[in-house]
């Protein structure tokens, strides 16, 4: 998967515990149609202080199209 985040960095705003969220870019295996899939470059919000991790929702919905995608 290319850089889906076009080379930005996304603002995930601050944490409950109130730390802030860091972007990193990361890897993520999955299983689909019973093998595995390596995406990288992956952008997810991670806080400083508690490591809570959140992704924005757009990058959800991408990886979601393309598990469907695979799946057919």
């Amino acid at each position: 998967m290319s850089d889906p985040t076009g080379g930005s960095e996304y603002d995930y705003g601050r944490c409950p515990c109130t730390g802030q969220y860091a972007q990193h870019l990361i890897e993520v295996e999955l299983a689909v149609a019973q093998r595995t899939v390596v995406l990288t470059n992956i952008p997810q919000g991670e806080c400083v202080v508690c490591s809570s991790q959140v992704y924005k929702m757009q990058i959800m919905e991408r990886l979601e199209t393309l598990m469907r995608s695979e799946q057919k």
